[in-house]
């Protein structure tokens, strides 16, 4: 009995099935290409990166809210420490920090919390950007070592990482 194993039929005729993108007919047999490897690596580095760099611009959205909203955030801290490396001027308070002066809240206190709001929100954008970039090199190394696994994972958690962040 004769086994014909499963053929596909190609512009030239009938072959084995492709093993995997990264082969290419040589007319006798697959073979695997490198330079298709090297760009299916290339290629899974920069999808995995992608995921992280997604990630962490939908943290940054969820933390700084409205772009002009943020710009207003970054005003109103800049004129909260101008205030405070004045020593507090009672005549001098900012509109910004005066805005915040709101039930019982005197403008020292307004101003304290705005800087300290203001000192927390950049801590947590320089968290994201350290986890993301870091993720994004190790990803390029695990797959350059051809360790797409823990690429993948480096990846993953990263991706967490960078939530738990912006929750």
């Amino acid at each position: 009995m004769n086994v014909i194993q499963e053929l596909h039929h190609f512009e030239d005729g009938l072959r084995p099935p492709q093993p995997s993108a990264a082969h290419a007919w040589d007319g006798d047999k697959w073979v695997e290409d490198a330079s298709q490897v090297a760009l299916l690596v290339q290629q899974e580095a920069e999808r995995l990166c992608a995921r992280v760099d997604t990630a962490a611009d939908n943290a940054r959205n969820a933390l700084a809210g409205d772009p002009l909203k943020a710009m207003e955030y970054a005003q109103a801290a800049a004129d909260a420490q101008a205030f405070i490396d004045e020593g507090y001027p009672k005549k001098e308070v900012p509109l910004s920090v005066s805005a915040w002066v709101v039930k019982g809240r005197t403008a020292r206190q307004a101003a304290d919390q705005i800087v300290a709001k203001a000192t927390q929100f950049n801590e947590s954008l320089l968290t994201l950007r350290t986890l993301r970039l870091k993720a994004k090199e190790h990803i390029k190394v695990h797959i350059a070592k051809g360790k797409t696994d823990l690429a993948n994972q480096v990846s993953e958690d990263a991706i967490a990482a960078i939530c738990n962040v912006a929750s």
